[in-house]
């Protein structure tokens, strides 16, 4: 279902005014200008409003429900963006955090690594060369648990 353009608009407008001086059901008009509907639905609920009104009110009260709720997600989705934009600056300062802590504790293992072998202490240097190696392969190849492989399928 397409939007009418404005002369589209204009057209239905017209065609309806001419078609209400006939007959005293002026409610679909001041409906019309609510609701984004083709000029074949209109001119449908027009001839329908004479012999079934209470069905087009319904459908009209079922589009105007639809509208409404159109109308709270957009308000939804307006509210997220501007916590999102709060946000913003405690997300980024957070990640830098990360990532400095992760750079000072891979610089610390390395540092670790060489003063303890520098000291002819292999096991300990290894520990620490390991873990850093280790904790950098895993990042790389991005090693997931099963619990979180189950949460992505």
């Amino acid at each position: 279902m397409s939007r009418l353009t404005k002369s589209q608009r204009k057209v239905v407008n017209q065609k309806l005014a001419e078609h209400l001086h006939h007959s005293e059901h002026n409610s679909l008009t001041l409906q019309q200008n609510n609701f984004h509907m083709g000029a074949s639905e209109i001119d449908a609920l027009h001839r329908m409003q004479e012999s079934h009104p209470e069905l087009v009110d319904r459908i009209l009260g079922f589009r105007q429900q639809e509208l409404d709720i159109q109308k709270d997600v957009v308000e939804t989705e307006k509210k997220e963006q501007t916590m999102r934009e709060k946000e913003m600056p405690y997300v980024r300062a957070y990640a830098f955090i990360g990532q400095f802590m992760a750079f000072f504790i891979g610089g610390a293992s390395l540092a670790g690594g060489a003063y303890f072998g520098y000291y002819h202490d292999p096991i300990t240097a290894g520990l620490f060369l390991t873990s850093t190696v280790g904790i950098a392969f895993a990042q790389f190849f991005k090693f997931k648990t099963a619990k979180s492989k189950e949460e992505d399928a």
